[in-house]
């Protein structure tokens, strides 16, 4: 008798708990413009005891849940952690979403992904002081024709299939390396277009005129996407209504709205 009344007990508190609980969601600790930042001065400097997050993903999420029937909460943690933490949602409690998640196959067979809401296109930047007629970049391999390249340290190139480490000229960020390919110490840097515009939002380096950026359409962009837990007892329902709601922001042009926004804040 006393075993029924507790999973009795037991089904209450989850019925409680399936009703009134925010969705805990989490993100990267790390900066991510346009996606998700701390707000700067007109002069770009971070205030210290700034914790207000805003971008891309903030935005969307509170228009998302503010039209549907949940509430959030989002925390910004290290990024593996966050990862582990949805994904074990069912034992450990802590967070039944992630977001700013780039997709891909195995990752999207662990839980219910939402559309997407962001996309980074793979460029190649060039320096106009050196091609003032621009660059012919018909294919990847029309890459190979470049013997000197800027790139990031710890950065993997192999998506556009550039292996030979003699051939890059590294730096420690990515605004050293377009200063580098804006003083002619390089010929190309490939980089996501976005991210580089992105970062704009952090620090007081603009991007030159003279510096361009060639999409390179073989390389399929990333793109970002929310997602939910398949471990939690109400994965689908979360995944359905903010999903739903998602592809309403989609197609009544509100998130293009979002993005052109930033687009024109960080200059793109």
């Amino acid at each position: 008798m006393l075993y029924y009344l507790y999973v009795l007990l037991l089904a209450l508190v989850n019925a409680q708990y399936l009703i009134a609980a925010e969705v805990k969601v989490c993100d990267d600790e790390i900066e991510f413009p346009p996606f998700t930042y701390f707000q700067r001065s007109p002069d770009h400097a971070l205030d210290t005891n700034q914790t207000q997050r805003i971008g891309i993903t903030q935005e969307v999420l509170s228009k998302i849940f503010s039209n549907i029937d949940l509430t959030y909460k989002i925390d910004h943690i290290p990024w593996k952690r966050c990862i582990f933490e949805v994904e074990k949602f069912e034992t450990r409690k802590a967070y039944e979403m992630f977001a700013t998640g780039s997709f891909f196959t195995k990752r999207a067979s662990k839980y219910y992904t939402t559309s997407a809401y962001g996309v980074v296109n793979q460029g190649i930047f060039y320096s106009t002081n050196k091609y003032p007629d621009g660059i012919n970049i018909q294919s990847i391999e029309d890459l190979q024709q470049f013997d000197v390249i800027c790139g990031v340290l710890g950065y993997s190139y192999r998506a556009y299939r550039l292996t030979d480490e003699s051939k890059f000229t590294r730096s420690p960020t990515i605004i050293a390396g377009l200063k580098m390919l804006e003083s002619d110490r390089c010929q190309v840097m490939p980089l996501g277009i976005e991210v580089a515009h992105g970062l704009q939002l952090l620090d007081q380096y603009r991007i030159p005129k003279t510096v361009k950026a060639v999409k390179i359409s073989a390389i399929k962009p990333t793109t970002f996407h929310l997602f939910i837990s398949k471990s939690s007892p109400r994965a689908f329902e979360i995944y359905t209504k903010v999903n739903h709601e998602l592809i309403r922001l989609i197609h009544t042009g509100e998130l293009e709205k979002i993005h052109k926004k930033y687009r024109h804040i960080s200059g793109l």
